[in-house]
């Protein structure tokens, strides 16, 4: 019995190392799969042909990168900047924007059209800078926590619509 381990030993030690080639054998031969045959027209593959028929890529496009333009006047550039920053000023506010504004945050106290109620005074001839009256809204100044407005109630924008609007009331 020790005799037939022995010879199924050798036997295995013999084979193992033939059978591991022929495996690694078979594995690169199917790696490389068919596709680089010629057609019979002496062509394209047939890989290639169903490339170009699906429209697939087979490689990624050449990368492009592009400097931006230099600005060589850049006193004219800074005069083109100056020109467009002063026609945004030269626009009004927004009339309309300003009302809506006030109707919902405004209006509940100092009345339809800024006239006044008994709870809070008129606002038609008001004669605050549009600055004193962000101020104003901003941080409720000596009237308090009832004319707090933050940025988050009120925007940059909305706040000096409604000081045109108001303004506009006179």
């Amino acid at each position: 019995m020790v005799q037939k381990k022995t010879n199924m030993r050798r036997l295995t030690s013999r084979f193992v190392p033939v059978l591991t080639v022929l495996l690694l054998l078979l594995s690169l031969a199917a790696g490389c799969g068919p596709g680089d045959e010629l057609t019979e027209s002496g062509g394209e593959s047939a890989g290639e042909e169903a490339q170009a028929d699906n429209g697939a890529v087979p490689t990624m496009p050449a990368a492009r990168f592009d400097q931006p333009t230099p600005v060589t006047d850049l006193k004219g550039a800074s005069e083109a900047d100056r020109l467009e920053d002063e026609e945004e000023a030269a626009e009004a506010p927004d009339l309309a924007t300003g009302e809506f504004v006030y109707g919902n945050r405004c209006a509940e106290c100092h009345g339809e059209g800024a006239a006044g109620t008994d709870q809070a005074s008129s606002l038609v001839g008001l004669t605050l800078s549009e600055d004193e009256f962000e101020d104003l809204i901003r941080t409720g100044g000596e009237l308090g926590p009832d004319h707090l407005f933050g940025s988050t109630k009120t925007s940059p924008d909305g706040l000096s619509a409604v000081f045109a609007y108001l303004t506009s009331l006179e």
